[in-house]
C-alpha cells in the first residue's frame, strides 16, 4: 500500500509531492516545528519532489492529525517511529525543523535502523525556552505568538510571510503551542550526540535568532561525519526564507549522501 494510503488509514494529516510515491526513489519525510503543520514545507514539496519522494506529516494535535498533542520530544519521537514502521520505506531520510529537528535527533538515537540519513534544520541539541514565553503562551497567547514570530525571520523578511507564520501558529491553539514549547524546553541531548551514527546534514540560517548558528556548529562538531550548511539571507524559518539554497543542500545530501558523510 502506498505511504499516502497508509497515512490516511491511520488518520494522519500529510502533504505529498506531486509525483506521489515512486518505487526505487529515496523518500524524504519532513517534520514541522512547534505550533506548525505539514504546509510549512510547501516550498520543498514540488522542487524536491521531482527527484525524491516528498512527504510532510502533521504531528499529533496539529493540522489534520486529530489526536492529543504531546509535551515531550520523546513522546513525539515514539509516535513518529510507529508511523515509520507502518510505512516500511527502504531508503528513508528524515528532516525536522526546530522542534521537529529535536524529534529527528530522538528518532536517530532510539531507532537508527529505520533511517538512511537525517537533516536537522534550525535546531539544536537543547532548546531552552524563556519562562516569560511559556507563561505568555498560556495567558497572552496571540501577543506572545506575534513576538515569537518576529524573532523567527530575518530582519528584512517579507511582512506577509511573518503574518502568515503568526496566523498558522495561532491556528494551532494555546494548549498545543504551549506544550510544544514545553517539550522543547525539556529536551536535552547534548551528551548523546556522538551516538548518532547515520549520515547527517545540518542547515541553519545565518540570521537565526531563535536557534543561532552556534547551536548548529555544536551539532556538527558532536555528530560523527555531520556537515553544516549556513544559509545566507535567512533566519529561523530558513526553508521558507531562502528555499532555493535550502533545497539544493537537501537535494545534494539525499541523492548523494556519501559525498557529505
Amino acid at each position: 500500500m502506498p505511504p499516502a494510503e497508509i497515512l490516511k488509514s491511520m488518520k494522519v494529516g500529510f502533504m505529498e509531492g506531486p509525483g506521489g510515491y515512486r518505487q526505487g526513489l529515496p523518500t524524504l519525510i519532513m517534520i514541522h516545528g512547534a505550533g506548525g503543520r505539514a504546509q510549512m514545507w510547501q516550498g520543498q514539496m514540488r522542487p524536491l519532489g521531482e527527484e525524491i519522494n516528498t512527504l510532510a506529516i502533521d504531528l499529533p494535535g496539529h493540522g489534520n492529525t486529530n489526536r492529543s498533542g504531546m509535551d515531550t520530544i520523546a513522546s513525539y519521537a515514539a509516535w513518529l517511529h510507529e508511523i515509520l514502521l507502518h510505512l516500511d520505506i527502504d531508503s528513508l531520510f528524515l528532516m525536522g525543523h526546530s522542534m521537529g529537528g529535536a524529534i529527528v535527533q530522538e528518532v536517530a538515537l532510539g531507532y537508527p535502523e529505520t533511517l538512511s540519513g537525517i537533516i536537522l534544520a534550525a535546531t539544536g541539541p537543547r532548546l531552552p525556552v524563556a519562562p516569560p514565553f511559556l507563561q505568555g503562551l498560556r495567558e497572552q497567547f496571540e501577543g506572545t505568538v506575534e513576538t515569537i514570530i518576529k524573532y523567527a525571520y530575518a530582519p528584512d523578511a517579507d511582512p506577509v510571510l511573518i503574518g502568515q507564520g503568526a496566523q498558522l501558529m495561532k491556528e494551532a491553539g494555546s494548549t498545543i503551542v504551549h506544550d510544544d514549547f514545553l517539550a522543547c524546553d525539556r529536551f536535552d541531548r547534548r551528551n548523546d550526540l556522538s551516538k548518532i551514527q547515520v549520515p547527517c546534514l545540518i542547515i541553519c540560517g545565518e540570521q537565526d535568532k531563535l536557534t543561532p548558528p552556534s547551536l548548529s556548529e555544536g551539532l556538527e562538531k558532536a555528530i560523527p561525519g555531520a556537515k553544516l550548511v549556513l544559509v545566507p539571507s535567512a533566519g529561523h524559518m530558513v526553508m521558507i526564507e531562502n528555499f532555493k539554497v535550502f533545497n539544493q543542500a537537501v537535494r545534494d545530501f539525499v541523492l548523494a549522501p556519501t559525498q557529505v558523510f
